[in-house]
C-alpha cells in the first residue's frame, strides 16, 4: 500500500490545496480552451462511448443515471458528462476550483444537472452504492493515498457501477531518466498549441508543482500496472486498462508534446 504518515499526510493536503487554489484561474482558462476546439469533441466522444450502457440502462429504468466527477477542477468533465444526460455531483478539494466550474458550467450548460462540493477526495459526503458513474481526470497521481482514494470511490459507486479514470505517470521525468530525455526532446522540437499564455503554469508554479509531486506516492510507480493491482486487491468484479486512451483524447500536437507522458484509461467495475 501507498500512504503518507499523518503529519505528513496533513502538511501535504495543506500544500496541495495552496497550490491548486493558486491555478485555478490559469487552470480554467486552459479549460475553457479545450471546450472551444476540438479537444472538447474528441473528450465527448471518449465519455459517451465508455459510458453508452450507463445511460441506455437508466433510461431503460425512466431515470437519468448519476455520476461523480471526482477532482472536477474548473468543470470540463461535469460539462461533457451534463451534455451526455448525467446528473452530476461534482467534487474538489479546491474551492477556487468549484469557483470556477460553477461559473463555466453555468455558461457551457446553464440547465446542467451539476451539484456541487468542497471536499477531501479521501472522504466523500455521499452515502454508500449512490452513483452510476465515477470518473476523473489527472487526479489518482494526487492522491496522497491512493489506494485509499480508490476504496473511497469505489464506496460510493453502485454495485454494477463503473470507475473510469483517465491519468499518466505525470512527472515521472523526475525519477526516470529515460522519460526526462524524451520529454526534454519532445518539448524542445514541438510547441503545444491551442494553450494561450493565460492558460500555463509559470515557471516558479511548475517548479513548486515538481517539488510536490517529489512527495507524492504514485509519482516513482510505474502505470497502470499499480492502478489494476490495487483495484483487484479492492475485490472489483472487473477492470482493465486502454494504455492507447493517449491516442483517442489527445490532438496530434498533444501527442508529440506530451509523448514521453502518455494519457491511459483505467475501467472498474465494482
Amino acid at each position: 500500500m501507498l500512504y503518507l504518515d499523518t503529519e505528513s499526510d496533513a502538511r501535504l493536503a495543506e500544500d496541495l490545496g495552496d497550490y491548486w487554489n493558486g491555478r485555478a484561474q490559469s487552470y480554467s482558462n486552459g479549460v475553457v480552451g479545450e471546450l472551444a476546439d476540438e479537444r472538447k469533441l474528441l473528450w465527448s466522444a471518449a465519455l459517451e462511448k465508455a459510458t453508452r450502457g450507463i445511460v441506455l440502462d437508466a433510461a431503460m429504468a425512466g431515470r437519468k443515471p448519476l455520476a461523480c466527477d471526482l477532482g472536477c477542477g474548473p468543470g470540463f468533465f461535469s460539462i461533457l458528462l451534463s451534455e451526455l444526460g448525467f446528473s452530476v455531483e461534482a467534487v474538489d478539494a479546491s474551492p477556487s476550483m468549484v469557483g470556477h466550474a460553477q461559473d463555466n458550467i453555468a455558461q457551457a450548460v446553464p440547465v446542467g444537472d451539476v451539484a456541487f462540493h468542497v471536499c477531501d477526495l479521501l472522504s466523500l459526503p455521499f452515502p454508500d452504492d449512490t452513483f452510476d458513474l465515477c470518473v476523473s481526470r489527472n487526479v489518482t497521481w494526487l492522491m496522497r493515498d491512493p489506494q485509499g482514494a480508490y476504496a473511497e470511490w469505489l464506496r460510493v459507486l453502485k454495485p454494477g457501477g463503473k470507475l473510469i479514470a483517465y491519468d499518466a505517470n505525470w512527472y515521472r521525468y523526475l525519477v526516470d531518466p529515460a522519460v526526462a530525455a524524451k520529454r526534454a526532446a519532445d518539448q524542445s522540437e514541438n510547441v503545444l498549441e491551442g494553450w494561450d499564455e493565460e492558460a500555463q503554469a509559470t515557471s516558479d508554479e511548475e517548479k513548486r508543482c515538481e517539488e510536490l509531486a517529489s512527495s507524492l506516492p504514485l509519482t516513482p510507480v510505474l502505470r497502470p500496472a499499480w492502478d489494476l493491482q490495487a483495484l483487484e486487491a479492492l475485490g472489483v468484479s472487473q477492470c482493465s486498462a486502454d494504455e492507447d486512451a493517449w491516442q483517442h483524447v489527445w490532438t496530434e500536437n498533444e501527442q508529440l508534446y506530451y509523448g514521453s507522458t502518455p494519457t491511459f484509461m483505467v475501467e472498474a467495475v465494482k
